[in-house]
């Protein structure tokens, strides 16, 4: 059964928000509650999250968080073994079914109710004291601080694999973010986004292209294929065969 999760109105969005804005460095923690008196849920779908299970997804990203070396100024390196593992926590604590999930104020929830803390330390202000809201407010579900990490679990996730999350560790940010928000007509499609990634991590050619190049071109290519193929109906086969094709065309206009 899909579990529900508050969705926090529209007016204490923005309050909290201002709240996050307002707050000193290191007071975000004394804004976390597993609960809002301006909340709702979804009348149907699914049953209540608890308050239990709230405390322990939040347990779990706190330890995530903490182990990379949060609050204070983890490396880009660490920064992104915190998204790898929050991604799995998120898809795999939350049991939220993808409707659940596509709620732009069960985001809000989420990151200004349960982890403001934790997302100020993912997403700081900038020097000029601001925080963007779209990584907290659920405005934009491909920015937001926790939605795009729930949404690229859940594509990636292979559940016939023996770990269903290997995908995760593949692409970099920088590179993940070309098929799930820059490419969104790619994404719509997770087994197609499953093949992508999978053929650019099995692709061992030696011919001094950089990786990044040839996946970036060879999404463009696949891109324009949507326009007049069904890549929903493919087979897994043929979306293998689709992708390598426009790898090598990528690596042949590239090298020429």
């Amino acid at each position: 059964m899909s579990v529900l999760y508050p969705r926090l109105l529209p007016g204490e969005t923005d309050r909290r928000f201002r709240m996050l804005a307002g707050a000193s460095v290191g007071d975000h923690e004394s804004m976390v509650a597993d609960h809002s008196p301006r909340a709702v849920y979804a009348a149907t779908g699914g049953r209540r999250v608890t308050r239990v299970e709230l405390g322990r997804l939040r347990g779990a990203l706190v330890h995530a968080a903490r182990e990379q070396g949060f609050p204070s100024s983890p490396s880009s390196v660490q920064r992104a073994l915190f998204d790898r593992t929050a991604s799995q926590i998120l898809h795999e604590e939350s049991l939220m079914a993808p409707g659940e999930a596509a709620q732009r104020q069960v985001w809000a929830f989420i990151a200004l109710v349960l982890l403001p803390d934790v997302c100020a330390w993912r997403w700081p202000a900038g020097t000029d004291g601001r925080f963007v809201a779209d990584r907290f407010k659920g405005t934009d579900l491909t920015r937001h601080a926790l939605a795009r990490l729930w949404t690229r679990a859940h594509i990636l996730h292979d559940p016939e694999a023996d770990d269903p999350y290997h995908l995760l560790n593949v692409l970099g940010e920088a590179d993940l973010d070309q098929v799930m928000a820059r490419r969104a007509a790619l994404a719509c499609t997770p087994t197609l986004v499953r093949t992508i990634v999978r053929e650019h991590r099995d692709d061992r050619a030696e011919d001094g292209i950089p990786s990044r190049t040839i996946l970036r071109d060879s999404l463009m290519r696949l891109l324009r294929l949507t326009a007049f193929m069904d890549l929903d109906s493919a087979t897994d086969a043929e979306l293998g065969l689709l992708v390598r094709r426009a790898r090598s065309e990528a690596r042949t206009a590239l090298d020429g």
